[in-house]
């Protein structure tokens, strides 16, 4: 739905169509209903979560998730910045579609093809963060500011001030900043576990070499104890040695 709405409203060849025409409080049915869905389901994600029995562990985590996923469409929609929004969101969905297939590919057990969604997942979450910070700056920073108001205009639907401006595009790089962080410390997390379960194994393998080692060593010395006991007469008990009795001599 967010892609047909973009592909409509040609906001990929011509990018000055994000800006252009502001306040863009008049919308397409398409474009309004797509934003309704988006915060109706992210306000339905929270109260879900105790249907659901998530973990205490985990409660948080979710719920910040979903609250940032609400604040932000929410407030696209409320300061008819729904073009920019838009935009983003269907580089973000798009990214998400990619991790989530590979996961599913993942549990199928076709770990080579995850492997490469995994892959491309990276590199797309990383290009994707660059470009919603771009796309801000071009917004934010030089479309709207050529058609910058002094004062909010609730009346018209205009709050393109530029105190509105800055915080929209704070907003937007600190939220790029912090999924970013999130994105790094889940993979050197991922290393940690990985060196910590390669050095484990090593260490495995050298004490099951040890222990056979020893084993051998034990098996050898009573080998060798057995051969030194003395040796077994015909009959089964041991052969004992016959002294040559002396002769006296007168």
């Amino acid at each position: 739905m967010a892609v047909h709405a973009r592909a409509k409203n040609d906001f990929v060849t011509s990018i000055s169509n994000l800006w252009e025409g502001y306040p863009h409080g008049i919308l397409q049915f398409v474009i309004k209903f797509y934003f309704i869905t988006q915060i109706a389901y992210w306000v339905h994600c929270i109260p879900e979560l105790y249907f659901q029995k998530v973990k205490k562990e985990e409660m948080m985590s979710r719920i910040t998730y979903a609250a940032l996923y609400f604040v932000f469409i929410t407030g696209a929609y409320l300061l008819n910045f729904t073009r920019v929004a838009l935009c983003m969101m269907v580089l973000h969905y798009f990214v998400e579609a990619v991790f989530h297939s590979a996961r599913l590919l993942y549990f199928a057990d076709r770990t080579d093809l995850a492997n490469t969604g995994f892959m491309a997942w990276n590199v797309l979450f990383v290009l994707v963060r660059l470009g919603s910070i771009t796309l801000a700056v071009l917004t934010f920073w030089y479309g709207l500011e050529q058609t910058g108001v002094h004062a909010v205009s609730i009346k018209d639907g205009n709050f393109n001030t530029q105190i509105v401006r800055i915080n929209c595009l704070a907003a937007i790089c600190l939220l790029q900043a912090w999924m970013m962080w999130n994105f790094i410390t889940f993979h050197l997390k991922r290393m940690r576990e990985r060196s910590t379960g390669s050095s484990a194994a090593r260490k495995s393998g050298v004490g099951k070499k040890s222990k056979k080692v020893k084993g051998k060593k034990s098996e050898d010395e009573d080998s060798t104890t057995e051969n030194d006991e003395g040796t077994v007469s015909e009959n089964g008990s041991p052969a004992v040695r016959q002294r040559t009795p002396k002769v006296k001599r007168n």
